[in-house]
């Protein structure tokens, strides 16, 4: 039998910060490889699509780490599974930024994917035990996934203007910097992690057998897959279809960034009340969203409008799946986390190919309209199979279920 991580409440503020801050850093590093992907290109002559094998290598060690790291180091201390993996994260920025020919910034990727997935698959489980016991599950949630929305709004522009003023290399260093300001916070704060139970490869399919937590999968990878295979092809949909200029495209971008800083902050007001509701809100938005780009000609004003909604949808997938858990099935979320980590990264890469399918068998307004079936059939979902579900835990034996 495992224990409640709610009965191993004894965090902090400074602990749940330091570890919102450390995710910050990794997913920073993550993301920032969009952002300098043309000047890799130009730094080793090769062409923009090798350059952008800099996402293929950290998004495949995240996924195969994601799973890896929580089960083969069952038994270990959480708290030094979490620093060694920030120490990992330095080092992987250093050797991207240090890199005298591809391979080795290829290496320098691959080795922050082990840091990034093994430190969401293990972090994203604790969140209550490095809260303080004051604070509710929904805003612990909200707080330590801020870090995922703040990347779009403050860590990749940032990196982006660094870049473009001081070289590519210059944000990797400064990020390996930061992590060092993490370790030492984190050193710290952090109470000791004792898993609560041991992870084996079986108990990876507790959730998805779990009749609550299925539902919650159900709904989390069809708004997140329609959500992504839109988004990876943003750029392009807007210059094609819309014919913006890279300006305007920007400053759709920084509006995006911004509303999913809002709507990670109304998923965990949601979440309060039922988080099933979060499911249905962004839902909707999503599709009117894509409804609206498929069937109508979209001016800037307009644009800058839907692009609010759909920020806010985004900005709330993934505390939404998160709250969905700790309130459903708490004895579950320390186990569940390595997979709904993997979930993530492995539907980022399915939406990149099937959003690239679309775009290049047909256009953008196809894609918005093969996005829109998707949400539309989440938001009917909401309101049949999660019908009557209000936010009560299930207990420790419904899993078997």
């Amino acid at each position: 039998m495992t224990t409640s991580n709610s009965s191993l409440h004894n965090g902090s503020w400074l602990a749940l910060l330091s570890a919102t801050f450390a995710c910050f850093i990794i997913v920073t590093g993550e993301f920032l490889a969009i952002g300098v992907l043309n000047n890799i290109a130009d730094d080793f002559q090769i062409s923009a699509g090798t350059a952008g094998l800099t996402v293929t290598a950290t998004s495949i060690a995240g996924m195969i780490s994601a799973l890896l790291i929580p089960i083969y180091t069952k038994t270990m201390d959480r708290r030094f599974i979490l620093l060694a993996l920030i120490v990992l994260m330095m080092i992987a920025n250093l050797i991207t930024a240090f890199s005298n020919n591809f391979n080795i910034v290829l290496l320098g990727r691959f080795a922050l994917g082990i840091a990034l997935g093994g430190f969401w698959g293990v972090a994203a489980g604790l969140v209550l035990r490095l809260a303080p016991q004051t604070l509710s599950t929904s805003m612990a949630i909200t707080i330590f996934f801020s870090a995922v929305t703040l990347v779009t709004v403050l860590g990749v522009p940032i990196g982006s203007w660094l870049a473009n003023h001081y070289g590519w290399r210059v944000p990797y260093m400064v990020l390996a910097g930061l992590g060092g300001v993490a370790l030492i916070a984190q050193y710290w704060s952090l109470p000791s992690l004792k898993p609560s139970s041991t992870l084996q490869w079986k108990e990876l399919l507790l959730m998805p057998m779990h009749p609550i937590a299925r539902k919650g999968l159900i709904l989390f990878v069809l708004i997140f897959l329609a959500h992504f295979s839109a988004y990876n092809y943003f750029t392009a949909f807007f210059k094609q279809a819309a014919g913006f200029s890279d300006a305007q495209i920007s400053g759709l971008l920084l509006v995006f960034g911004v509303a999913s800083v809002l709507g990670n902050l109304l998923a965990g007001y949601l979440g309060k009340i039922n988080v099933r509701y979060n499911f249905a809100v962004m839902a909707l938005l999503l599709t009117i969203v894509f409804l609206t780009f498929a069937i109508i000609n979209i001016g800037l004003v307009h644009a800058v409008l839907l692009i609010l909604l759909w920020g806010i949808a985004a900005g709330m997938v993934p505390s939404s799946i998160n709250i969905w858990m700790y309130i459903h099935v708490p004895h579950l979320t320390e186990k569940g986390s390595a997979l709904i980590t993997f979930m993530f990264l492995i539907l980022i890469t399915i939406g990149s190919l099937v959003g690239g399918f679309l775009m290049d068998k047909f256009n953008g307004t196809t894609l918005m309209a093969s996005m829109l079936t998707i949400t539309a059939l989440a938001f009917l979902l909401v309101f049949t199979m999660t019908r009557g579900l209000r936010n009560e835990p299930t207990s420790e034996c419904d899993q078997c279920c």
